[in-house]
């Protein structure tokens, strides 16, 4: 099932297919798997169908071969490039000035966007994997490049983040429009996340309410990520239920201090058991296992010695989610083991 998951994936990316009509291919495929195995041939067909059988597979074809090639010599061509770069621009940067620095970037941006988009117009796995590359690389060298301006300019502080993240979700979110793949939804996620909590920091000017704010706010953003994710509005789907369900369930518990750490540790064991409970009841959703596991590890042990201030109690915490995590994975194993109308 792995191969064809894949193949709709690909296909739903491509529109050739409706997200809905990919979900119910998967679940159709899923519920007849075990229906389309074909008996044990006879023994007459199973003589004369022995050759066949014991033919070897045909060898990869050149043209794939260099293709695999010609990705791994992109990803070392771009590490020397980037090692190079890193080691002239380290001694030397203090003594370009600033219409250099600004050409300097420009110009990496420029020949990795070309060398990425011409990547993506190649259908081959190697390319297409090449062109995500290079494509995040597009979005890295554009904060670089809005830095670079913005600094140049005098912004500085709040503003600064402001300054950067914002053209680098306008160029992250272009990409990830044209193309619906994991890296490109990656980028797109952090640089929203970014641009929100640059804003945040800029609207509240208490540096407590300040790290409250920003993590309810990064905690919103990774939740409305999964959501977006689990009805079909982001695909793949896999890295918006992880990466939108771990931003959410690591915010909510890395601001948690002082006055807010009690309801925020609550409100982050609640949401991770939350994402546990959806993850066993909807097998679509499985992987929000993943960060409400995560979550609940992170977060449990935290409220417990805040709590209870013992590290005994703490410790008998971490033994129980263990085990409730143990329970909750051997349940989905089983329920996913059954025959259809089993």
């Amino acid at each position: 099932m792995n191969g064809l998951e894949a193949r709709i994936d690909r296909w739903v990316e491509a529109g050739l297919i409706s997200p809905a009509t990919g979900d119910d291919l998967r679940r159709y495929e899923h519920e007849h798997e075990h229906q389309d195995i074909a008996p044990p041939p006879t023994a007459p067909d199973a003589v004369a169908h022995a050759p066949e059988a014991a033919a070897p597979p045909p060898p990869p074809s050149q043209p794939r071969a260099l293709a695999l090639v010609g990705e791994v010599v992109g990803y070392l061509g771009a590490a020397l490039v980037i090692s190079a770069v890193s080691f002239l621009l380290g001694r030397t940067w203090a003594d370009v000035p600033t219409g250099g620095r600004i050409a300097i970037v420009a110009g990496l941006l420029a020949v990795v966007a070309v060398g990425g988009t011409l990547a993506a117009r190649v259908r081959t796995d190697p390319a297409q994997r090449l062109a995500s590359v290079l494509l995040l690389a597009t979005v890295g060298l554009t904060a670089w490049l809005a830095w670079v301006v913005a600094d140049a300019a005098g912004v500085t502080d709040e503003p600064m983040g402001v300054a950067v993240s914002a053209p680098t979700l306008v160029v992250a979110a272009a990409i990830y429009a044209v193309r619906r793949r994991g890296l490109a939804q990656l980028a797109t996620l952090a640089a929203l996340a970014g641009l929100a909590s640059s804003l945040v920091s800029m609207a509240v000017e208490d540096d407590l309410d300040m790290g409250t704010a920003i993590g309810a706010t990064l905690a919103a953003v990774g939740l409305v990520w999964v959501v977006a994710g689990a009805v079909g509005w982001l695909r793949p789907v896999a890295p918006a239920l992880v990466a939108g369900g771990m931003l959410t369930v690591l915010a909510l518990q890395t601001t948690a201090y002082d006055a807010t750490r009690t309801p925020m540790l609550v409100t982050a064991v609640a949401v991770a058991v939350a994402m546990i409970a959806v993850a066993i009841a909807v097998s679509r959703l499985a992987l929000l296992i993943v960060p409400g596991g995560i979550g609940l590890l992170v977060s449990t042990p935290q409220l417990i010695d805040h709590l209870v201030g013992d590290a005994v109690a703490t410790w008998v915490g971490v033994l129980l989610t263990g085990v409730a995590l143990v329970v909750a994975a051997v349940w989905m194993v089983r329920e996913r083991r059954q025959l259809p109308g089993g």
